[in-house]
């Protein structure tokens, strides 16, 4: 119970909560266990719970009308997810798999409701999380709708380099060094594509000089070039 207290503590959701209250939550509170590949959530499984990723990453996703599956968020220690059908009692509408071995803490969902009816700032932060959710669906429909793949891969990469710091000077000024975790797979279905159109478009960056790359692995991108891609 000690670290599922301190699994709360620890997300933005909870964080505001004192000892106390974080104990007593904790009490009423599960966890469970995940290995690799292993499904969590699938569409139209019941809202009963919402979850605080422990350790790991899980991988959110939904498969179009024609297959496709697409990524729509890798969810990593300390943050949520399960928020939507914990809010209105519906069904799952996305599928939700272990990235990596995972531990995730189950928090039923009428404690949920009842820290949002009795406290302010648990209310204010799952409304933050619910507007960044919704902002980041919005901005992926939007991108899908006016940008061409290339582009879509573009700025998906300078996203991902907005919190680096960009090397000042030497041989490798103007470059930001990034640790992208997706595997080019995970990035074709982030961005709605194949991962042979994506890895012939990180090729062609590469040759461009707006991205760095170690084998698979991209490890600095030139935002300033990326930009005029996107």
């Amino acid at each position: 119970m000690t670290d599922v207290a301190s699994t709360l503590g620890r997300s933005a959701l909870f964080r505001s909560l004192d000892h106390a209250e974080r104990s007593r939550l904790a009490a009423a509170c599960g966890s469970r266990s995940y290995g690799t590949g292993q499904l969590v959530l699938m569409p139209g499984d019941e809202g009963s719970f919402l979850y605080v990723v422990a350790s790991g990453e899980v991988a959110v996703s939904v498969v179009g009308a024609g297959g496709r599956e697409v990524l729509l968020a890798v969810v990593g220690a300390d943050e949520t997810f399960g928020e939507l059908s914990v809010i209105d009692g519906l069904g799952r509408g996305a599928t939700v798999r272990a990235r990596k071995a995972a531990v995730v803490v189950t928090v039923p969902r009428a404690r949920v409701h009842d820290l949002v009816a009795t406290r302010p700032a648990v209310a204010q932060a799952l409304l933050l999380a619910v507007t960044a959710m919704v902002r980041h669906l919005d901005e992926r429909a939007a991108d899908r709708t006016l940008l061409d793949l290339p582009s879509r891969v573009a700025k998906l990469l300078g996203s991902l380099a907005s919190g680096g710091r960009t090397v000042p000077d030497g041989p490798d000024a103007g470059w930001v060094p990034v640790d992208v975790g997706l595997t080019q797979g995970e990035l074709a279905r982030q961005v709605g594509g194949s991962r042979q159109q994506v890895n012939r478009i990180l090729v062609a960056l590469d040759t461009s000089g707006a991205i760095q790359r170690l084998g698979h692995r991209v490890v600095a991108v030139r935002p300033d070039l990326l930009t005029r891609t996107a």
